[in-house]
Parts: C-alpha cells; structure tokens; sequence
C-alpha cells in the first residue's frame, strides 16, 4: 500500500493553495501514478508460475522491493504481473494524474 502523506502546505487551501503529488513508479513497466496528499493506493503482483520471473528484486521470493526518495517511490514487482489499484480493487491507469497530463514525461 501507498499512501501519499498529508499536512501543511501539501493540500488546497495550505501555503498558496498548492498541492504536493506523490509520483509512484511500477517497475519493470515504467507506468508513474501520481498521488494527491492523503491518496491510498494499492500495488498488487501476481505470481503465476515457480521460479523467479524477473530479476527487479534482490530475492527470488519477495513480492516487491521498494525505493523511497523525496517526493516519489518506486516499487519492483517480482512477479509475472504487476498493477496499481485504488483501495476498492479498481485498475488506476498510468500517468493518472500526471502533471502535465498523459502524453508528458
């Protein structure tokens, strides 16, 4: 789970009025899924087969492996499909609010 952290100066109506997204990247696809301040939501990976599908995580058997950074995180899915949900199991698209929109970046 993702959540995008809310406080001063991250929402409408806080220091000008601007809001602070959160990028959330899902690798090894490259889709970027942008987060409002106190935004949840859910990166799911599935494992279809035995083995070790993809090499994205440091052990064969960890469903993700995750980087954090200032204003965004990545999270390698080790799996044979890997998607990004809201909490109601609901598909969010790549550059689902992306700044700029789709077709930026």
């Amino acid at each position: 789970m993702v959540r995008s952290r809310s406080g001063p100066g991250s929402g409408p109506g806080d220091d000008g009025g601007t809001e602070e997204l959160l990028e959330l990247i899902l690798e090894p696809y490259g889709s970027d899924h942008w987060l409002l301040p106190g935004e949840t939501f859910m990166v799911r990976s599935v494992d279809t087969g035995g083995g070790r599908p993809w090499s994205g995580t440091a052990h064969a058997y960890e469903p993700f492996e995750v980087e954090q950074r200032p204003g965004s995180v990545t999270v390698h899915t080790n799996g044979n499909l890997g998607y990004v949900t809201d909490l109601d199991g609901n598909e969010i698209d790549c550059a689902h609010r992306r700044p700029g929109g789709p077709g930026t970046g």
